[in-house]
């Protein structure tokens, strides 16, 4: 059996049996319901719209399946994606941030070599930075450190 056709068997029995099952059960569900209204149950007319309603639902699930596959493939291959385009932005925030110490630096030393005073950074400023350093270097950003697994045999 090739590969197209055990995909159509599957699906078949995956996906569109089940989708008719459950479109037969809301029509005779509706049907029921709406007979009942009819007959003076006033509660059955909240049924006979709900039943064509689930029916829809079912449609939109039976589609989503069919165009992509299994739900959470889609939703974390999304979110995966999104991922990978905020740690693409983030290092290239990064990336532009170091290019600017380091014109920075340079602007710095070349003041300092003209004989020009050195600029002025505020003192709160430049502590709030060597704290957020240090936070750094205790807990790097990107997540705990990876640790070496222990030989359970080593107790």
């Amino acid at each position: 059996m090739s590969d197209e056709r055990r995909r159509r068997t599957r699906d078949l029995w995956q996906l569109h049996l089940p989708l008719v099952l459950v479109l037969a059960l809301c029509a005779f569900a509706t049907a029921v319901e709406f007979s009942r209204a009819r007959e003076g149950v006033d509660r059955a007319w909240a049924y006979t719209i709900q039943w064509p309603v689930i029916g829809l639902f079912a449609i939109v699930v039976w589609n989503r399946y069919r165009k992509h596959g299994s739900i959470t493939k889609s939703i974390s291959g999304y979110f995966r994606a999104r991922v990978a385009r905020f740690e693409a932005e983030a290092l290239e925030q990064e990336a532009r941030e170091q290019e600017a110490r380091e014109q920075e630096a340079l602007a710095t030393a070349a003041a300092n070599d003209s004989g020009e005073g050195a600029p002025s950074i505020d003192p709160d400023e430049q502590a709030w930075r060597d704290h957020v350093r240090e936070l750094q270097r205790r807990d790097p950003p990107g997540g705990p450190p990876q640790r070496a697994q222990q030989d359970p045999e080593q107790g």
